[in-house]
């Protein structure tokens, strides 16, 4: 599936900062099961960005620096990406990603939550994971605000609601305690909107797509940016700036499925 796409990103400042040193992932990379066909970055920051490879997963990440005063930093990607079904040929799973994060460890609320879904699984590890899936699904609200980039996954199934990270990170852990190697993966899916989070899950000697927040596996226009352990770890946005001010951000990402 052929999918354009377009990332607009906007840092807005109470005053003015300086000294502003931050950390991207606006564009997506070339990955088993996604290719990248145009692709390109803007900003309005007087210096070049500088672009760099994870040699782990493969993701992009642009670097850059605006030290004169400013009250806004904007980055503008956009790009043609065809994406295809999970494929082989891609990073094997690390053992670190069969283990628990500051975000993703299991307290008594997951284990719980684990037990009573046990009894469910069986051999097959893609049908465990789907089926994982559905559970985590049926277990939270999606309620926009009711959790921050800091809440746990035992926090987030406590409150039994949440937005797409929460729910990717209790099936991350999920996964884990189940002896699946999971990932965390950011980036845009079709639709107008904000970015978006789903879970990898290694089953059969590939990653799998898993979206629990619509409870459907993640193929077709879904794009990735960026893949680690957790939130944490894939984030979109780094940065650290001189001043006082009070940042906030707003994101506008649209992805548009082409006919084939």
């Amino acid at each position: 599936m052929k999918c354009r796409f377009s990332l607009r990103t906007v840092f807005s400042f109470s005053e003015p900062v300086s000294g502003h040193v931050f950390r991207l992932r606006p564009l997506p990379a070339d990955i088993p099961g996604q290719r990248v066909l145009e692709s390109g970055v803007s900003t309005n920051s007087p210096q070049a960005l500088a672009l760099s490879r994870d040699p782990v997963t493969g993701c992009l990440a642009c670097t850059g620096r605006f030290d004169a005063p400013h009250e806004t930093l904007e980055v503008h990607s956009k790009g043609l990406v065809e994406t295809s079904p999970a494929a082989a040929g891609d990073m094997p799973p690390a053992p670190y990603h069969l283990l628990p994060t500051p975000l993703t460890a299991a307290g008594a609320g997951l284990r719980a939550l684990f037990e009573s879904l046990r009894s469910r699984l069986g051999a097959d590890e893609a049908a465990n994971a789907a089926a994982l899936m559905h559970a985590v699904h049926g277990s939270l609200v999606y309620r926009p605000g009711a959790t921050s980039t800091r809440t746990s996954a035992e926090e987030a199934l406590a409150a039994g609601c949440g937005v797409c990270q929460d729910y990717a990170h209790i099936l991350i852990a999920l996964l884990r305690m189940a002896g699946i190697p999971a990932l965390y993966a950011a980036g845009l899916m079709q639709g107008t909107g904000v970015t978006h989070a789903w879970v990898q899950a290694w089953a059969g000697g590939r990653w799998l797509g898993l979206d629990p927040t619509h409870d459907v596996p993640a193929e077709g226009a879904y794009i990735v940016l960026a893949r680690g352990c957790d939130f944490a770890d894939a984030a979109l946005e780094r940065g650290v700036f001189l001043g006082q001010a009070r940042q906030t951000i707003q994101t506008t990402a649209v992805v548009e499925a082409l006919a084939s």
